[in-house]
């Protein structure tokens, strides 16, 4: 069967890391993979730019805050987006992330949800629009941005809790791999 290509598979592709922002007028493809993180996505509709950034925490220790952090992260990725000629009126966002991966007993104290609320606080207090938004769940998302249209496609990936000890193994290489959980099978007694 043949298949239309992906779109966006013939531009340059980058990965975003935790703690990491991605931005440039060239149009491109940008992945990155969240948990509890979150990812903020800005894109300026009339000149077609946009820009991403993947976020640890939302706050730092006092005088510490960098692009692992929210309160930085956010600012950051606007401003850069300002200097590559971005016009503040022409930028809406999109967010992403937040899941509860880890189990809490109280879920506002989740820094998946105090990673949301965050971004929600900032971008309210910068004008600027949400369109879009994936937050939350209890499940990672796999997030890719198409820089020049500003379109994102997300996938559900699987939690760590969903893979089981029996499922997973060690190769020669220390690379861990999943394999298909043993089946059962009923003997006659």
């Amino acid at each position: 069967m043949i298949s239309a290509p992906r779109p966006g598979s013939d531009l340059p592709a980058v990965f975003l890391y935790p703690g990491t922002m991605y931005c440039a007028v060239e149009p491109s493809v940008i992945t990155t993979v969240l948990g509890s993180c979150v990812a903020v996505c800005l894109t300026d509709r009339r000149r077609r730019i946009s820009g991403l950034n993947h976020y640890l925490l939302p706050r730092a220790d006092k005088g510490k805050a960098g692009l692992r952090h929210g309160e930085a992260a956010i600012p950051l990725l606007l401003e850069r987006m300002l200097k590559l000629g971005c016009r503040r009126e022409d930028i809406e966002a999109k967010i992403f992330g937040g899941a509860a991966v880890l189990s809490v007993s109280n879920p506002q104290e989740a820094v998946g949800a105090k990673n949301i609320a965050l971004a929600l606080e900032y971008l309210g207090a910068l004008d600027i629009e949400i369109v879009a938004r994936r937050t939350g769940g209890k499940t990672g998302t796999l997030v890719r941005l198409l820089t020049g249209t500003g379109e994102v496609l997300i996938r559900k990936v699987a939690s760590s809790g969903e893979w089981s000890a029996r499922t997973l193994f060690a190769d020669g290489a220390g690379r861990v791999i999943a394999r298909a959980a043993p089946r059962r099978v009923k003997v006659p007694a």
